[in-house]
Parts: structure tokens; sequence; C-alpha cells
């Protein structure tokens, strides 16, 4: 489904800093980000409802954002000033409750693929972010990063940053104001003072220059979403597919999706990946047989 749009110039500031601890369930108590900024493209999927993304609209905790190769920048701002950019291509789950950190929030979002970059409030650090490799922990500052199969990159771009990274590896690491952490596949990481000229480069042109919140320009005004097509397996499979702990409650989450032939079909072909659907598609397979009452058995 394509979209009209217009074509603005945008200044962009963002955000990152860190401390913290373990990723455990947290308080849904985080306020609700608000979309300030859309040049280009992108979705956002509230619960199983799959809406046109639109400036003004608030967007709870779990919505799955989408933006598209060709979208510039998508913004959401919260009420302590704190702010994180999306770039093209880029996935993110936001506020993930089951991500959520001792003794605090959930971080930001998830993000699974493409860019994002955060800026904290004036006096709050924001609240860092997880990918399926790093945990970027809350702090005051600025910070850009990337994912892609098997990459990830951060780059403090102000005010240092600290992370500690996951799956298995064993590492946690603080960076300087402008330092980089590079991770390729099992190479390992690689943690330096200045990033890769090469990679400052590929930064979206959306990250480059830095404009205020915008937060303000929507006081009071009510945005109504535009229901977009409902999603199809394929098109959820690289969320249907991710760690456990975010698919957990998928199947109570996109339960109505399952009723599609389509849609059950893609979760049958590719149950291996994602078992926690098997009660969805089986059901007959978990139900209890009925016991014998005590009397009446031989």
């Amino acid at each position: 489904m394509t979209f009209e749009f217009g074509r603005r110039q945008f200044c962009v500031g963002a955000a990152a800093a860190l401390s913290a601890g373990p990723l455990r369930a947290a308080p849904p108590s985080a306020p609700q980000p608000l979309l300030t900024i859309l040049d280009g493209e992108a979705m956002a999927l509230i619960g199983a409802r799959a809406v046109t993304a639109a400036e003004g609209l608030r967007l709870p905790d779990g919505t799955i954002v989408e933006t598209t190769p060709g979208t510039t920048l998508l913004r959401l701002e919260w009420p302590d000033g704190s702010l994180l950019d999306l770039g093209p291509g880029t996935r993110v789950m936001l506020q993930p409750g089951a991500l959520g950190r001792r003794q605090g929030a959930a971080p930001v979002c998830y993000l699974l693929s493409g860019w994002v970059k955060q800026r904290s409030g004036p006096t709050d650090p924001h609240r860092g972010h997880v990918s399926p490799q790093l945990d970027v922990l809350p702090a005051p500052g600025v910070v850009v990063a990337q994912v892609e199969p098997g990459t990830t990159w951060l780059f403090a771009e102000s005010g240092g940053a600290a992370a500690v990274e996951r799956a298995g590896a064993a590492g946690r690491h603080a960076l300087p104001a402008g330092g980089s952490y590079l991770r390729k596949g099992a190479l390992g990481s690689e943690v330096s003072p200045r990033p890769d000229p090469a990679l400052l480069k590929t930064v979206p042109r959306g990250f480059r220059d830095t404009i205020g919140p915008r937060a303000a320009r929507f006081e009071g005004k009510v945005v109504v979403p535009v229901d977009r097509p409902v999603p199809t397996y394929e098109a959820l499979a690289p969320w249907l597919t991710a760690e456990p702990a975010l698919r957990r409650e998928f199947p109570r989450r996109f339960a109505t999706l399952a009723r599609d032939v389509a849609f059950r079909s893609g979760l049958a072909a590719r149950l291996p990946a994602h078992p926690e659907w098997d009660t969805v598609l089986y059901p007959q397979l978990f139900v209890k047989p009925a016991s014998t009452p005590y009397g009446v058995r031989r």
C-alpha cells in the first residue's frame, strides 16, 4: 500500500545514555510517546490493528512501528522531553514490557532492524533501547544505533553511552562521547574512541541536523488512526520469529489474524521457528481428557 506525502527538510537531534541492570518484566507505567515528525511512509501495529502512521498519534506500549526504505525520518517524543528518531527501513517495538529492567520502566524500544537515534530530556536520561545483540542502558546524551542481520553498531554522539552484550556474549562497554561499538557476526566486538568514517557516512540524512521538540504543536489535537490492510504472515514473519521473550505474547495478541487461512498456513509451515503457536493451530492436542469419577472406576 502506498501513501502520498510531502517532502520536508527537518533538523534532527537525538539521544542516548545509560545505567541499569539485567532485563526483566517492568511495570507498565511509562507514558505513551507522541509521533511528531513523519517525513515519508510508516505503519503502526497497535495490538493486531495496522494503521497508517501520522503526526499527532499517541502510541501505546507494544506498538510495532515500521518505516519504509524511502522514509527520511519518524520522530517520537515523550513528556520528559526525550526523543526517539527512526530512520529508513526500520522495525521497532515501543516500550516492550517483556524486556523491562529491574527497578525501572521498559526500554524505549526493541530495535529489530534499521536505525534509531535517541536523545535524553533536559533533566532525565533516556531509557535506552534493546536489540538482538545489545542492551543500551539509560543515561543522558545522544546515541545512534544501527542493526542489520549479524551486525550491531552503536555511536555515542554526545554524553557517552553504556551497553551490555546479549545472547551469550560476555561484555559491558562504556563509550566516551564520540565513541563507537561495532559487532559483526561471530567476529567479536570492537570498541574505539572514534567510529570508522565510512560508517559515519551511512548515517541517515534525517539524523544529521537538529530540531527541538514539537509536541506542543499537537496539544489538544486528536488524530484518528486510519486503518491499513490486515497484516499477512509474511509481513509479520520478522517479528513472529524474533527472540522468545518478544514472541511469548503473540499468540494472544495476533489470535484474530490466525483465523485467516493463509496466515495459519504460514504459521504451520514455520512452526519450529515459533513453537508457541502450537496450541492455537492444534488445540485438540492439548485438551486434557475428562477424569473418571473415583466411584465408577474399575
